[in-house]
């Protein structure tokens, strides 16, 4: 595995104007990042240069900042598009959504992470909302292919709105899910399954060759999320020999936004140095644990 984290660990600032990726990627870079994942949904929720005409263009400026900083970017996350939600402005997120398949494809990036949508109002929201979400991910799959990029289905949690349960918070149903549209594949959210307390080892073991990508956070309650590990209550050896246990060679990313939501500009460098530094050592913990297996 390689050790990545998202453009998004600055973009939820408690004050301050939105940190541009093509800033973030140079702090990153300098504390130690050499991989990184392209949150998209981050440029759709203010008037960024992405939700303008001339959006092909900063892309392309990204590429160019990344090559000249050695920066790779393997995998990405598309705008959030609650699909299932009959009220939305579909036309709006399907155009968001081809800018963000098509700005990956200009990245180079191999998977763009998409949630799967629950079909709320119906007897039978397991049977409703696996057939709307093959519908759509069959249609969009084969028009990511076309970009050269492959779409991963994140698991999801539900635990902040029961009684109702999410489709695809189980590996079980991303399974199915994945095995239904050719080209599919699964991110593996690890604070996702440790809100859930699912056995992440069993987990993963099912996902098996299916699993393309990550997302790595820590919480300590269902407001509190997307923490630094180890600021937590996640079990980070179980994580971790839950990775030892299976053959994964995708990228580790954190995912990690709320963790310098209110930090002073001043010490945000070297609060992304410790989150390097912590993801280095979470990565030789799954060698350890690989070694004693």
């Amino acid at each position: 595995m390689r050790l990545s984290t998202s453009t998004n660990i600055l973009f939820e600032r408690a004050y301050g104007e939105p940190i541009d990726p093509l800033q973030c990627m140079e702090i990153c870079k300098r504390a130690g990042y050499e991989v990184l994942d392209f949150c998209f949904h981050d440029l759709t929720t203010y008037d960024s240069e992405f939700m303008t005409e001339n959006w092909k263009e900063y892309m392309y400026r990204v590429k160019a900042k990344a090559e000249e900083l050695g920066i790779e970017f393997s995998q990405g996350h598309a705008v959030v598009y609650d699909f299932c939600r009959p009220e939305l402005d579909h036309g709006h997120f399907e155009t968001v959504l081809e800018k963000c398949i098509e700005g990956a494809g200009i990245l180079g990036i191999k998977w763009l992470v998409m949630h799967p949508s629950t079909v709320m109002d119906t007897a039978e929201p397991y049977k409703d909302s696996r057939q709307e979400n093959i519908y759509f991910f069959t249609k969009w799959c084969e028009f990511a292919k076309q970009h050269h990029v492959g779409i991963a289905i994140e698991n999801m949690w539900d635990c902040h709105i029961s009684p109702i349960k999410l489709y695809c918070n189980t590996a079980e149903e991303m399974v199915d899910l994945i095995d239904a549209v050719p080209g599919l594949g699964a991110c593996w959210d690890a604070e996702h399954g440790a809100i859930m307390q699912q056995n992440q080892a069993k987990a993963l073991q099912l996902l098996g060759h299916r699993l393309k990508s990550t997302h790595i956070s820590d919480y300590t309650n269902t407001q509190d999320i997307h923490l630094l590990p180890y600021l937590g209550k996640t079990d980070w050896d179980e994580v971790m020999a839950a990775f030892a246990s299976i053959e994964y060679d995708g990228d580790f990313d954190l995912e990690i936004h709320r963790y310098l939501t209110k930090m002073p500009m001043e010490n945000v460098e070297s609060a992304i140095c410790l989150s390097f530094q912590i993801g280095q050592g979470l990565l030789r913990l799954a060698e350890g644990k690989k070694e004693t297996n």
